[in-house]
């Protein structure tokens, strides 16, 4: 690793020695490149997105829990919107129904007790699908209140466009209270609706018949493996009669999502904790499960810990009760991307967002250590005391960054869209550390690195024009662009969530020969006619990407990076790019002189206020012995009001602003004027005293002592 390191820096250096002519930034360019900056926002909790290009205008929506939907056309201001659903009747016409005001409740549990689908394909034939009321079985057990709010159960949807339907399919998970969840499929032509469901997907928590509640029976169950005399024996254990060790062997069925994979298959992922993420094959005609896909069962030999099953599919990660749930998968470069939420989504509850990587659209899913994203017993993998440590955490809680005024906590259940701009794009809810429970949507574009794991923006999405192509080309700084002081986060694993941890800005500095200090120690380099940046921080190397972007909250650019180690642990860091460091100082400082001014002390010109670690100022004087370039006033012998230019310059990079300041310095208030006699003696001379042995005269300056008092002699 060190003779690699040694050779890129051989090879980077000499690009970055290159100097370019300083640029003149004026005070009415800087004034363009500063002013503040702000977003529509909207609060959609677990945002699923897409980009709907069959309907005009083409919009980004994100559709997430309890109805929330939301529109943007430039995937940073976002308006809220509502859908519209519809009742399917018994002779198979539908009815939008109100699902506002005081009929909402009521009219939301009608559109889910009868489906549109009367038959499927299965064996080469079509077989009845029979009338599946979805309704009916998330609210079969009540919670301990007795109460079952449907709106308050409709979870974290996702939706896809079915070319072959040509219809959007909107996949909807409703929770019951002991794992009695299903997945529903409802479609549409239009986003906003009306949605008519289609049928079930998949369900979990189903009992022996002895709980008619949750009946097996009521379920696809048959359709998929056949019909059964009774429940079989994996599905039915003693303790399962009132769901309390369901998800010690099988999913809790909510959280799907579904995607095509570059074959052209449709697949949709599904789970959280307990059982762990399950994935099935869907069938791309109806978009509901593919009842001609079939799974083995390695139950017997491999008990909690099995990864297939029948009806359920294949595992691809979690299991055991570890936490992870909102999966998220999307193909991008060369590989399938699992995003997945670990911890819990309160404020406090350390969810965070982590990454696992595949070839192949259902695993297996691996982290840049090699490490599975399945997990073969329990253990804490999340806070302050987490035991285990897999998955790229791409953020974390975190506060003071960059004009941020409000920490962020508990980011996560995400979607990402590689979008066909060229861009990627990681859309996901974010809650806040000011003692409420309030969320709103973040979206921060991802990048690739030179080793294939994708790594976020340090700020959100302002408009950049930054694609992974862009990465791969030269860098478009120079060394004075480059170097500098950085505030940095490392968003590191172990995090006290209980105590509304975050982590804060760190300071380091790069230097032109590759070298790191500050906090950390270190050394960095760019992979020549690139933007790949690898930087080692202490013992930890990381590898990402340098650009430029948008600050948050102000129009001003940033230069950042954003990198992973192969541990998971990323890392940010930013400086303001030198022309709006600049540009920011121009529009903040406060000088302190002003033409025309009379100075007759001190004034303090190293006192001048840097906004900006990466900003450097410089005084010259046209009269040093009088004024000088720190402010030091010296009036000594000075006869009358003298003009003196005060010259400043504030440089940044290559760029630089510079005023010069024309100030009256005020005469010696101990002169008592200028006298028009003839010189005493030899001007050179500088031994003339008066007869009490006093000097009287000092030719240098034309100085002559009169009655105790300083004159001027003509």
């Amino acid at each position: 690793m060190m003779k690699r390191l040694t050779t890129l820096l051989l090879v980077f250096l000499p690009l970055i020695g290159m100097q370019a002519q300083p640029i003149e930034l004026t005070t009415t360019e800087a004034k363009s490149l500063y002013k503040n900056t702000t977003k529509r926002r909207v609060s959609v909790h677990d945002p699923s997105v897409v980009w709907d290009t069959v309907n005009t205008p083409h919009r980004y929506y994100i559709i997430g829990s309890h109805r929330g939907i939301a529109t943007s056309t430039d995937m940073q201001n976002w308006q809220g919107s509502q859908e519209s659903f519809a009742r399917v009747n018994a002779n198979g016409t539908t009815t939008t129904l109100a699902t506002t005001g005081n009929q909402m409740e009521a009219n939301l549990r009608q559109i889910f007790q009868r489906h549109r689908t009367t038959t499927v394909p299965k064996g080469g034939q079509q077989v009845a699908f029979g009338n599946y009321d979805a309704t009916d079985w998330c609210r079969a057990i009540p919670d301990d209140k007795g109460n079952w709010d449907i709106n308050g159960v409709m979870w974290a949807p996702d939706m896809v466009w079915n070319p072959v339907m040509q219809k959007w399919c909107q996949y909807l998970s409703l929770n019951g209270n002991a794992w009695n969840s299903v997945i529903v499929l409802l479609t549409s032509s239009k986003l906003t609706g009306p949605w008519v469901y289609e049928g079930p997907v998949v369900y979990s928590g189903f009992r022996s018949p002895s709980d008619a509640r949750v009946s097996w029976k009521k379920t696809d169950l048959e359709l998929v493996i056949g019909e059964q005399a009774s429940l079989p024996g994996r599905y039915n254990h003693p303790t399962n009669q009132n769901g309390q060790m369901w998800g010690d062997w099988w999913p809790n069925n909510i959280d799907p999502c579904v995607f095509y994979d570059e074959e052209g298959e449709l697949w949709i992922a599904y789970g959280s904790w307990s059982g762990g993420i399950w994935m099935l094959k869907l069938n791309k005609e109806n978009g509901l499960r593919d009842y001609d896909t079939t799974y083995s069962s390695d139950y017997n030999t491999k008990g909690k810990q099995c990864t297939s099953d029948p009806y359920f599919g294949k595992r691809i990660a979690g299991g055991c009760y570890v936490s992870g749930e909102g999966p998220y998968i999307e193909h991008i470069g060369d590989f399938y991307y699992l995003f997945m939420s670990y911890g819990g989504f309160a404020p406090d509850g350390g969810y965070e967002m982590r990454v696992f990587r595949s070839s192949k659209p259902d695993g297996p899913y691996r982290d840049a250590s090699g490490r599975s994203a399945q997990f073969t017993s329990w253990v804490l993998n999340y806070g302050a005391s987490n035991a285990d440590k897999r998955g790229e955490k791409i953020m974390g809680a975190y506060n003071n960054w960059g004009f941020q005024t409000v920490g962020e906590c508990a980011q996560g259940h995400n979607s990402i869209i590689a979008a066909g701009d060229g861009r990627t794009y990681l859309v996901y809810h974010t809650k806040f550390n000011d003692g409420t429970i309030g969320h709103q949507v973040r979206v921060h574009q991802v990048f690739l690195t030179k080793n294939g794991w994708l790594v976020a923006a340090p700020f959100e999405y302002n408009g950049e024009q930054l694609t992974d192509a862009d990465m791969a080309r030269p860098t478009p700084f120079d060394t004075n662009d480059i170097v500098g002081t950085y505030d940095i986060l490392i968003h590191k694993y172990a995090m006290d969530h209980n105590n509304m941890e975050e982590v804060t800005p760190v300071e380091v500095t790069l230097t032109a020969d590759g070298k790191v200090s500050g906090k950390y120690s270190g050394t960095w380099y760019i992979d020549e006619g690139t933007s790949y940046l690898t930087i080692r921080l202490g013992s930890v190397t990381y590898t990402g990407v340098i650009f430029e972007e948008v600050m948050d909250e102000k129009n001003l650019h940033a230069i950042s990076f954003t990198a992973c180690a192969t541990s998971g642990v990323n890392v940010w860091g930013y400086k303001r790019h030198p022309k709006y460091a600049l540009a920011w100082q121009l529009n903040n400082q406060k000088m302190p002189v002003v033409d025309e001014r009379r100075i007759s002390a001190d004034i303090d010109l190293d006192g001048l206020w840097l906004g900006d670690k990466n900003v450097s100022v410089e005084w010259t004087s046209s009269h040093p012995g009088i004024i000088d370039e720190h402010g030091h006033f010296n009036n000594t012998g000075l006869a009358q009001e003298t003009t003196v230019t005060l010259t400043v310059r504030v440089t940044s990079g290559n760029y630089f602003w510079q005023h010069a300041y024309t100030v009256k310095a005020q005469p010696d208030p101990n002169i008592d004027g200028i006298v028009d006699i003839p010189y005493m003696v030899n001007p050179a001379s500088t031994n003339v005293f008066d007869l009490q042995g006093r000097r009287v005269f000092y030719p240098q300056r034309g100085l002559y002592i009169r009655n105790g008092k300083k004159t001027f002699v003509k």
